[in-house]
């Protein structure tokens, strides 16, 4: 019974990791803990917890870093990556789906427009790095996720 709720919320932290602002990967991580604690940590072991906490935190700066990336890439001004970030968050607020694409992309545009002041051309291109970076910060979690999944069932099977 333990192992089946272990792997549906594994499973539910590796859906989460898609998207921006939810907590999937310490989600997962959070579940190896607790699985390990009831388990008396028997296969699930100190070294393995160290491994998945860097990778865990190391999580954080990549995803963060794949965004920033994305956006200056395409010239993307210190305004447009905060319009990129508020945009993701209150676009996956007011529509999940749609959210993840449309938000960082309209944020980033509206504040390159509004507060640096750069023609629709330019702010377009800058939202549209935006989105790229976002995207691939998207996949590189969503492989951490399957990669931290992978190896749990490998230690513990």
């Amino acid at each position: 019974m333990l192992l089946a709720i272990t792997i549906i919320i594994l499973g539910i932290g590796v859906i989460m990791s898609i998207f921006p602002f939810l907590p999937g990967i310490p989600l997962i991580f959070g579940t190896f803990l607790v699985y390990g604690f009831f388990e008396g940590f028997e296969r699930i072991n100190s070294i393995f917890l160290i491994a998945m906490l860097i990778i865990t935190v190391l999580s954080f700066f990549i995803d963060n870093l794949a965004g920033w990336v994305g956006a200056k890439r395409y010239g993307a001004s210190r305004a447009g990556v905060w319009g990129a970030l508020l945009g993701g968050l209150l676009g996956v607020l007011i529509n999940p789906l749609l959210g993840i694409l449309l938000g960082p992309l309209t944020g980033a545009v509206i504040a390159e427009i509004i507060i640096s002041q750069r023609p629709l051309r330019e702010s377009l291109r800058v939202g549209i790095g935006t989105l790229v970076g976002f995207l691939g910060g998207s996949i590189l979690r969503f492989i951490i996720a399957l990669f931290m999944v992978i190896t749990f069932l490998y230690v513990i099977f």
